[in-house]
């Protein structure tokens, strides 16, 4: 009995010491990127966070990267709670900027939104809402018994991702680059709407800069060449990332397809060999198709081939074009969805 209040204890003032530690870091955070105006971030506690996963345990994983997501209920509430791996070498992550982030972020329907976080672990705990179908990477590989979806949802998930990174672009007082768009970190909710998640590899740039110097952090094989090569992060980061997940979008093809290899830079070739033969129907998501027919209505061929268009200069398969910037391109995806 000794031993176990001794335990507790113990366990209390490690909590008190993350929550002191955690609390000053995250201060210091919010302070640097929102320019010292922010929301009050709701806090959980751990045992609420450990109730609502079984003391993290893997049944509960539904994605995992460099961090695990876990499904949760707090207060009857399905949530979903990210935790960074304990073993994880990756020392760009900063857990901190993610929930800054995040939390200025929030108010955007396409982002996934941060209920909260837990600060009594040796790294923050975020808490945030629970799309109903799960990170797009997962449905794409096809888990049994989620269905394929059709063109228009996935020329409106390009579109929701593309407005939501041109408002961290655009909308604050420094222009803020993601630097980690992937599959992995787009959600979808009941309703097939897409939520972008995960900030901590998001760069603030310095106010009146177009660019910054960083580390290259290659978590994904989409990664903009001109950033792999020289460190600079600028907008065009985003943008080719955003050009490479609308082509797997179309094509239903990713990283792991070995008809495209696995290095994805070559997946702009592949889509391009297909169009100078006139095989877009060769080309894209077979699932894509009515199971009837083998044709694509006039009204989607149009809008596939302005799709590819605007991802090909995204990614600059064309020397000499100019890069759109991400709100252009977010302008151009409504303009295909409503008039194309």
């Amino acid at each position: 009995m000794l031993r176990l209040f001794r335990k507790k204890k113990k366990q209390k003032k490690e909590e008190e010491i993350n929550l002191q530690k955690n609390g000053s870091l995250l201060l210091e955070e919010l302070i640097a990127t929102s320019g010292g105006i922010y929301n009050p971030i709701r806090t959980f506690s751990s045992d609420q966070i450990l109730q609502a996963t079984n003391h993290f345990d893997w049944n509960y994983v539904i994605s995992e990267d460099r961090f695990v997501w876990y499904k949760g209920m707090i207060e009857n509430r399905p949530v979903l709670i990210k935790k960074f791996q304990d073993c994880s070498v990756f020392d760009a992550d900063n857990f901190y900027r993610d929930i800054a982030v995040s939390s200025l972020m929030s108010s955007h329907k396409n982002v996934l939104k941060l209920l909260g976080c837990c600060l009594e672990f040796p790294r923050p705990v975020l808490v945030c809402e629970y799309p109903e179908h799960g990170a797009l990477n997962c449905i794409r590989c096809g888990k049994e018994g989620v269905r394929s979806f059709p063109w228009n949802v996935r020329l409106r998930i390009a579109k929701e991702i593309a407005d939501a990174v041109a408002y961290l672009h655009t909308e604050f007082p420094r222009t803020i680059i993601h630097r980690d768009l992937k599959l992995a970190n787009i959600f979808l909710d009941e309703n097939w709407s897409a939520k972008l998640s995960s900030f901590s590899l998001s760069i603030v740039l310095p106010e009146g800069e177009t660019g910054v110097n960083d580390m290259v952090c290659r978590t994904s094989s989409y990664i903009e060449p001109d950033y792999f090569n020289t460190g600079l992060v600028t907008e065009n980061v985003d943008i080719y990332s955003l050009g490479i997940i609308m082509l797997i979008i179309l094509t239903g093809k990713s990283e792991y397809n070995s008809e495209v290899a696995v290095y994805l830079p070559v997946l702009p070739v592949y889509v391009g060999k297909f169009l100078e033969r006139g095989l877009l129907t060769e080309l894209i998501d077979p699932s894509i198709l009515d199971s009837t027919s083998d044709d694509i209505p006039k009204h989607s061929r149009l809008q596939m081939e302005a799709f590819i268009e605007l991802a090909f200069r995204c990614v600059r398969f064309r020397p000499g074009e100019n890069v759109p910037r991400m709100i252009d391109v977010a302008k151009e995806l409504k303009k295909i969805e409503k008039h194309i």
